[in-house]
């Protein structure tokens, strides 16, 4: 009797606590936590800053990462390479390696998490073409292989 007198206290001091402790979960989407400092969410790619080097492609686990490069000649007979990058978002398992390699800091991600989209259409970005010097880029193919 006195067995069970002891197994009782404990079952109440351990509902005690669990009734006066602070729930672990939020009311998501009433409440929201914000992410953590190093929290990788949505890419954000600055074409400005890529030199269409094809580091980023070439280290991309998940293949995401397409790096189109073209010879243009132009008006006056020289040419010039021109380039843009495309990203498969639906494919990135976020994990970094792109920000990591690309020398110019031109990938990032921010802290957005809520990526969710009724299309795979809109997970598709595709950077506006830019100009790039010949001794940038690491080949001098129309696509990076």
């Amino acid at each position: 009797m006195a067995r069970n007198l002891g197994i009782a206290a404990m079952a109440m001091e351990l509902m005690e606590s669990l009734l006066l402790r602070k729930p672990a979960t939020v009311m998501y989407p009433i409440e929201r936590l914000s992410p953590p400092e190093r929290f990788r969410g949505r890419l954000r790619y600055d074409p400005s800053e890529c030199s269409l080097c094809g580091l980023c492609q070439r280290d991309c686990p998940a293949d995401v990462i397409k790096v189109v490069r073209k010879r243009v000649e132009k008006e006056d007979g020289t040419k010039e390479m021109t380039g843009h990058l495309e990203f498969e978002m639906d494919r990135c398992v976020f994990c970094g390696q792109c920000a990591y390699s690309c020398n110019k800091g031109s990938i990032t991600f921010t802290r957005e998490f809520e990526l969710a989209q009724g299309s795979r259409d809109l997970f598709m970005m595709k950077s506006e073409s830019a100009n790039v010097d010949d001794e940038e880029c690491d080949v001098d193919t129309d696509v990076v292989p």
